[in-house]
């Protein structure tokens, strides 16, 4: 007797389980990877700290009307290469868009990189202390802040512009 093919509703089921053990993996990688960020319940306040840009001027880190988000990079993260203009969809009078470089020797490194990818904005200039204050254990490492500094929303790595609108929406 010939073998008949599986019902849709078989094959349904089980592309919905294989697809629902996808989504799984993926969400523990993601909580995997921000084990150690910091915590994006609002218990942490961070200070509205004064940055150099790469321009020269002084910044604040926060802004006083509406959420911030601090994306941090180094110049030499491929997958900051791709995802860093994913920026530039944010509308500047939602949120306040922050870029700061870390993990450099020299600024002329992230001059290079902000020309080869055509970064639109001002980039701030990290240092140790600022990595350690974000606890940045992988790039990019992005975080949400409220205008009084507490941490809202963190993640790592690539981020698109959706989940990017997204992440802010919200806040």
């Amino acid at each position: 007797m010939p073998k008949s093919e599986p019902s849709v509703s078989k094959s349904f089921k089980r592309y919905m389980f294989e697809f629902l053990i996808l989504c799984f993996v993926v969400g523990a990688v993601f909580v995997f990877q921000q084990r150690n960020m910091l915590p994006s319940d609002g218990s942490v306040k961070l200070p509205n700290s004064q940055f150099v840009t790469l321009s020269g001027r002084t910044l604040t880190l926060l802004a006083d009307d509406k959420p911030t988000l601090v994306y941090i990079f180094a110049p030499w993260c491929s997958i900051c290469r791709i995802s860093i203009n994913n920026l530039d969809s944010l509308h500047p009078d939602k949120v306040n868009v922050v870029r700061i470089g870390v993990d450099f020797q020299y600024t002329e490194e992230l001059r290079q990189f902000v020309d080869e990818v055509g970064v639109k904005g001002e980039i701030l200039l990290g240092n140790d202390q600022t990595i350690r204050d974000f606890k940045v254990a992988a790039y990019p490492s992005i975080y949400i802040l409220r205008p009084d500094g507490s941490v809202v929303g963190r993640s790592v790595g690539y981020t698109s512009s959706l989940g990017l609108k997204l992440r802010t929406a919200f806040e």
